[in-house]
Parts: structure tokens; C-alpha cells; sequence
């Protein structure tokens, strides 16, 4: 996850370090928004930081150790644009993956297992768990918890215990968390993300020319989503949308489609809770000119809009763009703040 303070950099143009939470390491800290609470110890380990990427506590990891340093675990809690269990435990799967030092791991199960981290009864988690006797830790294991919209991923790693201890021993401190009353996203069942059937296919694309309708109608249409999203928790429940993912993915960003749109595609980058849309722009629909809208939405709320594109544009010309820090405007609740020059 530090990776992604790189490209949090680009896209603000500051500086972005974590910041310490200040909590005594005898004290259990509480998260404001969630109820969650992570006491100083946690199945035998001790907590030895607690940080937040932001000023919100939207992006916090707390450490844990034993004293030897043996095992230890890391416990993070965000806030994603999209808050579905299967597509971070994918980005967190691959973070792990293409580590140097994990490499080989090989699976202990042929598929991530769907679990209860509550007594909710519903298996809405997923856990998977590593044996990597050729690196530093004999075992390392992942896993991904919905806490309402919130992702809490845990990592755990040891240096002797085999796959099957570790796994005993993820599962005490997944069980030693105090889980606030309601943790799920209604009853949703977990499971893992899929490859598409079909690939998507990609033109010569082109950035458009500044259009400020598109720009002002794009940054309109976060403040709708948002809208909408808030009306949904009054409203019967709608069919929650699943992903697959489109091609390989990168540590970087891994790209996904959903089954309840088409036109385009989302990328989650890195792996605790930013993403990228990229949907045919609503001016490009009005006017028939086909143009592709760009926006990153972070963990707080904030919506970045990028230029459009004339066509679908490959997720490298995204990722460049993104990286590029130029930013057409921004939207967060009614603040909007728009760069003259994209109009």
C-alpha cells in the first residue's frame, strides 16, 4: 500500500505521508465512522503502530509483532470508491503475489476460502492463506473483511509456522477484532473474482479538446452518484453488482468490468481503495461525439476529472494520465474547484 503514496503525490502535486494516530500502545483505539476497535493486543501479538494515510481516518494500517518479529500482522481499514469484498481481496492477492519476497508462495487451498469473520452466519469474507518455504517467511496469509462500505484487509506472515498454523493463527486475530454490530454489505455472499469471458479491445485514442460542458457534466455526475448512493440505504435493496477482471493485472492497477454496466471499464489501482473510471462521457453522449470521460475517485470522497479521450483508451494511457497529475477539475461534496484551462 505505501506504493500508492507515489501516485497520490502525482495526482495532488504534495507531499503524502502517513500520519501517527497518537494512541497509547496499553489503549484500544476505536474508529470513529465504523465502531470498529483494534485492542494493543491481538492473538498474542502486540500493536506497535497505528498510522493514517489521510486526515479523515479513511486510509489507517496499524502493525503488529511478536517480539522476535517472528510473526507478525498488519491491519488495514479504508474507505473504497467501490466497496466490494472480491475486487480488493483480487488487488490485495496481487500486491501479494508480485512481492519479491513472495513470489513463489504457493497456495494452500486452489481458491480463496469464503468465511464468516463475525457470527453473521453469511460467508461474506475471503481469506487465503501461503506456503513460501524458499523466502524469508516459511508462510504468509491474506484477508478481506466488509465492515459495512469499509474493506478491513489483514496480512499475517511468519517465519517458522507452516501454512495451516498460520491459517489457525489468522483466524484467532480475525476473531480477536471487535467487529461492530453490523459488518456486511446486507447478506452478501464473498466470492472470488473471475477472469471475463471477453476481452476488451482498444482503438487509437486521442485526449479530446478542453469542453467545458463535458467537464462541468462529469463532475456533476459524482455528486449525483453520491446522491443516489445516499437514497439507496432508504430504498429496497438493488442487485449488487459483480466483477470480472479484464486481462492480467499489475501491482499497480488491475482492470474490471461490471455486470451491471457496459462501455468501459474501472481500475482499481494498487490496493486500498482509489479508482479510476473510465465510461463514455455524458456530453459525448448528448452530442454524438463518442468521447471517453476519465475521473479518480479516492478513499475521502474526493473525485478527480481528467481529460477525456475521442475513444476507449487503454489502461496505460489512463495510467500515464493519472500518473501525469493533470487534473481538468475536482469534486468533493459541493466544493468543486475546476482548472481554467479545461474550459
Amino acid at each position: 500500500m505505501n506504493k500508492w503514496v507515489l501516485i497520490v503525490a502525482l495526482v495532488m502535486a504534495t507531499p503524502v505521508t502517513a500520519r501517527d494516530l497518537g494512541v497509547p500502545a496499553d489503549k484500544g483505539w476505536k474508529h470513529a465512522e465504523t465502531g470498529l476497535i483494534l485492542m494493543p493486543q491481538l492473538a498474542g501479538l502486540s500493536r506497535t503502530t497505528l498510522t493514517d494515510a489521510t486526515e479523515t481516518e479513511h486510509d489507517v494500517a496499524a502493525q503488529y509483532d511478536v517480539p522476535d518479529k517472528s510473526v507478525f500482522a498488519t491491519i488495514y481499514l479504508f474507505h473504497p470508491a467501490i466497496p466490494d469484498v472480491a475486487l480488493w481481496f483480487d488487488r490485495s492477492q496481487t500486491a501479494l503475489e508480485t512481492r519479491d519476497i513472495f513470489r513463489h508462495a504457493a497456495p494452500a487451498s486452489a481458491d480463496p476460502i469464503a468465511f464468516s469473520a463475525t457470527n453473521s452466519g453469511t460467508a461474506t469474507s475471503l481469506r487465503q492463506v501461503y506456503a513460501t518455504p524458499d523466502g524469508a517467511y516459511r508462510s504468509t496469509a491474506l484477508a478481506v473483511v466488509p465492515v459495512g462500505e469499509w474493506i478491513v484487509s489483514i496480512r499475517m506472515s511468519a517465519k517458522a509456522l507452516t501454512a495451516d498454523q498460520l491459517d489457525a493463527r489468522l483466524q484467532q486475530a480475525i476473531k480477536a477484532v471487535r467487529w461492530p454490530p453490523s459488518t456486511t454489505i446486507a447478506t452478501i455472499a464473498a466470492a472470488p473474482v473471475k477472469t471475463c469471458a471477453t476481452q476488451l479491445t482498444f482503438t487509437k485514442a486521442k485526449q479530446a479538446k478542453p469542453n467545458g460542458a463535458d467537464l462541468l457534466m462529469s463532475l456533476m455526475a459524482s455528486t449525483m452518484a453520491a446522491k443516489a448512493k445516499t437514497e439507496e440505504k432508504s430504498a429496497p435493496p438493488v442487485p449488487h453488482p459483480s466483477w470480472c477482471r479484464d486481462g492480467s493485472a499489475s501491482t499497480e492497477y488491475g482492470v474490471y468490468r461490471s455486470s451491471a454496466s457496459t462501455g468501459g471499464y474501472i481500475m482499481a489501482l494498487y490496493d486500498a481503495g482509489r479508482v479510476v473510471s473510465v465510461y463514455p462521457s455524458l456530453m459525448g453522449q448528448v452530442d454524438k461525439s463518442g468521447t471517453y470521460a476519465v475521473s479518480l475517485e479516492d478513499v475521502e470522497g474526493t473525485t478527480s476529472v481528467f481529460p477525456s479521450f475521442t475513444a476507449l483508451p487503454s489502461p496505460k494511457q489512463v495510467w500515464d494520465l493519472v500518473g501525469s497529475g493533470k487534473r481538468s477539475g475536482t469534486m468533493k461534496g459541493k466544493q468543486m474547484t475546476i482548472d481554467p484551462k479545461a474550459l
